[in-house]
């Protein structure tokens, strides 16, 4: 028998079973998980998680624009995406510059290549361009100089000669 002084080991129970039901010892049992394999599950799951929380923080930071970003990148991608629609793969004649912020705009003279009218026309409607700046474009002539105009947070300035055709620069405001 047992010496019912003795210590009993942590694992075992305090009082050995008195009968043996033949369901039970055909089923094996689960050893108890020692608190030590309790916390490092629990520390993986915990460095997890901040894991996952710096990672979404740091592209929330990195992501973050400010509005007057948002609105350049609006205003930038209002001048390439018109070029992409009126001329699109035409760098020589509608050049982007200051980081999207200016497009350039070459009209065809009599001697010298450039955009048709109609595909001015194609950007001049694709930037809301009034029609009071349309009607002002069409009515420049070689000796007025250059020229400008300004709506909502754009402005053109161009000059005119039926050799070299339209120069236009479109620039959104900051």
């Amino acid at each position: 028998m047992t010496d019912p002084t003795a210590p009993v080991p942590p694992d075992q129970p305090a009082t050995p079973p008195t009968s043996v039901d033949p369901e039970e010892a055909a089923t094996p049992a689960v050893a108890p998980t020692s608190g030590k394999r309790n916390g490092k599950l629990l520390l993986a799951v915990a460095a997890t998680a901040l894991l996952f929380i710096g990672v979404g923080g740091a592209a929330a930071l990195m992501s973050g624009d400010s509005e007057a970003e948002g609105e350049a990148e609006k205003k930038q991608s209002e001048l390439a995406a018109a070029r992409e629609e009126c001329s699109p793969g035409n760098t020589l004649y509608a050049e982007l510059g200051d980081e999207g912020r200016t497009l350039t705009l070459h009209g065809a003279g009599e001697e010298d290549a450039g955009l048709s009218y109609s595909v001015l026309l194609c950007y001049w409607q694709a930037l809301d361009v009034p029609d009071a700046i349309v009607s002002e474009i069409g009515a420049t002539r070689a000796l007025d100089g250059r020229q400008s105009g300004e709506w909502d947070k754009m402005r053109a300035s161009w000059s005119y000669h039926p050799d070299h055709g339209l120069q236009m620069v479109l620039t959104t405001a900051d």
